[in-house]
């Protein structure tokens, strides 16, 4: 089970942290400490839960596939693996990489695993708040960013796949070639 390393994260700091994330990046300060409700009581248990800070063993499961949870995760350390089918189709490892945001976005169970391949901290954060905080300008934004963070996934996996596509083509090509020089030299 996940470590819980610190709750009650709402500070300054992590409103600073916060901010490189590409999701926030278009939220002012103030936008951030009303999603995280830092203007009211810090003492309150509901806010201790809004945000904290997770360790995972390795092999440890972070998201089960299946189940339904409002949280997302932004890798602070470690490498984590997407698994679906039993097979690894993602891996994050750089911090402020997201992983949990789709079902969060679209309000539908997890379509994945995420398991720690090493021991690992993330930066939780329950996006419940973006539909119970009453501030349609702020709700847009952070959906903004999230569609920011899939369409950018998307253009990688486009790139990849024309890079790897080339190189088929080429290898493809190549096998022609050596296939003419055989049938060159069977005919002498």
């Amino acid at each position: 089970m996940a470590k819980n390393l610190k709750t009650n994260l709402i500070n300054k700091q992590i409103i600073s942290i916060l901010k490189k994330f590409m999701i926030f990046d278009d939220l002012t300060l103030s936008d951030i400490k009303k999603i995280l409700s830092m203007d009211s009581n810090l003492d309150d248990p509901y806010q201790n839960r809004i945000v904290k800070l997770c360790q995972y063993k390795a092999g440890e499961t972070v998201i089960r596939e299946g189940e339904f949870d409002c949280w997302s995760f932004w890798v602070v350390k470690g490498v984590f693996d997407v698994i679906q089918n039993k097979e690894v189709i993602a891996t994050f490892s750089t911090s402020g990489e997201i992983f949990g945001e789709m079902s969060v976005l679209e309000g539908i169970p997890r379509t994945a695993s995420v398991v720690s391949v090493t021991t690992g901290v993330c930066l939780c954060i329950d996006m419940s708040v973006i539909e119970n905080l009453g501030d349609k300008s702020v709700s847009t934004t952070m959906k903004n960013g999230f569609y920011k963070v899939i369409l950018d996934r998307l253009t990688k996996t486009k790139d990849k796949m024309m890079a790897e596509k080339q190189e088929i083509e080429i290898k493809y090509a190549d096998l022609l070639s050596f296939e003419e020089k055989i049938r060159a030299k069977a005919k002498e």
